[in-house]
């Protein structure tokens, strides 16, 4: 880890530690690939092909979070992040989405996803943006 992104963690605190356990968690649902298939299995496309599009990103709500990912595996998410279920959800709802835009410039699945890298650069635009 170089200095810069150090000093994100120590400036971030328990954030970083949540958004990196999110990240993982992303990671054991199959990557962006695996949670894209989650969202169409659903009937969410709309939802999901509106983060990875150019235009504005459909919001999602907590009911539509649990009918994707399951009970389970938001309340195992919530104990990995310290959090409620309530409060996981929530935060899933609002990073999911900004998540999958940013990891795919100009409305284009790469091959290849860092999402901690995506990640990472989300958080240096909050802390310092």
């Amino acid at each position: 880890m170089g200095l810069f992104e150090q000093l994100i963690t120590m400036v971030a605190g328990d954030k970083m530690q949540q958004f990196q356990s999110v990240i993982g968690w992303i990671e054991k649902q199959g990557g962006l690939n695996g949670v894209i298939d989650k969202f169409n299995q659903q009937g969410l496309n709309d939802v999901i092909a509106s983060w990875i599009s150019e235009n504005a990103n459909l919001p999602i709500d907590v009911n539509q979070l649990v009918q994707v990912f399951g009970n389970l595996d938001i309340q195992e998410l919530a104990q990995n992040v310290g959090l409620d279920t309530q409060e996981t959800t929530e935060l899933v709802a609002k990073y999911l989405p900004k998540l999958v835009d940013k990891a795919t410039p100009n409305g284009v699945l790469p091959e290849e996803v860092d999402l901690g890298s995506v990640g990472m650069d989300m958080l240096k635009a909050k802390l310092f943006g």
